[in-house]
């Protein structure tokens, strides 16, 4: 709700803007024309009304009268043509002074010495205070132009401005070649001043607030950049940025969409208990350190396919209303998506995960797929839920792969999945069917305790050599699950048990 009333402000402030624009580009004279143009229709109309509300009186006036009180209302419309032209002239003086003081700022800022660049920021940010609209939006286009401007870490904070190498002839009697590079003095220290603040005017008690500005920070170079609670009311674009250092966004909010395609977070990113409203667009990011997305909520679609997790992601009671898309994701480290909810679409398929995954208590209320995923360390789904279909067809589990006490409502599609180590659905429930065909268990495989309400199918299964255990079951169909020596039981693997085939129901073993 928050969310849209945000967005809907946002676009509001934006077709203001829009109007303005419009009216800044009409002449003087076109406005005088159509001032006189409505004075001459308001003097006819009040003619007219003034006339007919007399003649229906009982005092009788005469038509010079009317004709009087008409050319008031035209003497009043010249009133108004003035003012018009005391508006614009006043305009004028004003775009004078932006313009005097922005020019001034912006050179500042272009400077070569640290100092006046400094003073540069800090002009610029006045401006933009007194400023409002497109002014303002020009003031926060420049500082985000600067950060957009070519910038190396490592000499970001030293006394070089600049570097000569010189390389020896190509040839004997060839001349020498030299290659100049030319930095900012300390320019640092200038990054992180644009940075903080900006930050601190996108902050709720900011005594100017800049959250209904646009943010062009696409390939920019940040350092160490806390937006912990800022309000990007319009659009956050940080497509193919670079974050050296933690990246803060914890408590942030996006009205709009949130674009960080192609990001790379070289450190700690943490966006704990951030809320997008619109689009959250991680696209092909790279995270070389962890990712906290903890609380996050997420409101509309979020694409995180293509990116890469390589320092453990964390998604803690996340909230994904829409579709979340992960797809061809990569997981390096621990990844948690512990008690957090999918009320659309979960979209795992091709991904990868090395390091152990932890989905318990996930709540999956659409679809949930995870089609030729790879888990390459353990993967924990235990008192999990799916209440839409579950697809791991093709899936890789190279390591433990618990689904204990987890809750199918839908059809579960394991068909070919492959547990290379230890399986466990102990206490699941498949409330819909459940097909397990041609899957390979090279581990052992707890069944102990399952639940099969729907059609079950196991044909061509692979149980290799480890115990298998379908013991005690809680429902056993019907129809009764589907195994490959259903006709004759003496094909039943040694290794999958009970012995006496079918398994007998817990219910009738009690009585």
């Amino acid at each position: 709700m928050l969310g849209r009333m945000g967005r809907y402000g946002t676009r509001t402030t934006k077709y203001m803007t829009r109007v303005a624009r419009y009216l800044n580009r009409v002449g003087l004279f076109p406005a005088i024309v159509t001032a006189l143009g409505f004075g001459a229709v308001l003097a006819a109309g009040s003619y007219w009304a003034l006339h007919g509300l007399i003649a229906t009186s009982s005092a009788q006036a005469a038509p010079i009268d009317v004709t009087k009180l008409a050319l008031t209302v035209v003497a009043g419309v010249g009133g108004i043509v003035a003012l018009v032209v005391a508006y614009r002239r006043q305009r004028d003086l004003e775009q004078g002074r932006f313009v005097e003081r922005f020019g001034a700022a912006a050179a500042q800022l272009g400077d070569s010495d640290v100092a006046v660049r400094l003073a540069g920021v800090y002009a610029l940010a006045g401006v933009a205070d007194e400023s409002a609209g497109l002014r303002r939006q020009q003031c926060i286009d420049v500082l985000c132009a600067y950060l957009r401007l070519p910038y190396t870490s490592d000499v970001g904070a030293n006394d070089m401005t600049k570097e000569i190498l010189k390389y020896p002839a190509s040839e004997p009697a060839g001349p020498e070649k030299e290659r100049h590079f030319e930095y900012r003095h300390n320019d640092r220290e200038v990054r992180a001043t644009i940075v903080r603040m900006i930050a601190d005017h996108l902050r709720f008690d900011a005594e100017y607030s800049w959250s209904a500005s646009d943010f062009d920070l696409r390939t920019a170079n940040l350092e160490n950049a806390d937006f912990t609670a800022a309000r990007f009311g319009g659009s956050a674009r940080f497509e193919g940025a670079t974050f050296y250092g933690t990246a803060l966004f914890a408590e942030a909010t996006f009205a709009e969409d949130a674009r960080f395609g192609r990001a790379s977070f070289r450190d700690a990113a943490q966006f704990g208990h951030a809320t997008f409203a619109g689009k959250a667009l991680f696209e092909d990011a790279t995270f070389a350190s962890a990712a906290q997305f903890e609380n996050a909520t997420f409101s509309d679609v979020a694409r995180f396919g293509g990116a890469t997790f390589s320092g453990g992601a964390g998604f803690v009671s996340a909230t994904f209303s829409d579709v979340a898309w992960f797809n061809r994701a990569t997981f390096s480290g621990d990844t948690r998506f512990q008690h957090a909810a999918f009320p659309g679409e979960a979209k795992f398929e091709g991904t990868t995960f090395s390091g152990v995954v932890r989905f318990r208590h996930v709540t999956f209320s659409g679809e949930a797929w995870f089609m030729h995923a790879t888990f390459a360390d353990a993967a924990w789904f235990s008192a999990a839920t799916f209440s839409g279909n579950a697809r791991f067809e093709h899936v890789t589990f190279s390591s433990t792969a618990d689904f204990g006490g987890t809750t199918f409502s839908g059809t579960s599609w394991f068909g070919d999945a492959t547990f290379g180590g230890s399986a466990g659905f102990v206490g699941a429930r498949f409330l819909g069917e459940a097909w397990f065909m041609g899957a390979t268990f090279s581990g052992d495989a707890g069944f102990e305790g399952i639940a099969f309400a729907g059609e079950t199918r196991f044909e061509r299964a692979d149980f290799g050599g480890e115990t298998v255990s379908f013991a005690g079951p809680q429902q056993w169909g019907p129809p009764k699950p589907v195994f490959d020596w259903d006709e004759d039981h003496t094909q039943k693997p040694a290794n999958v048990q009970p012995q006496h085939w079918p398994p007998t129901t817990a219910v009738a073993a009690e009585r």
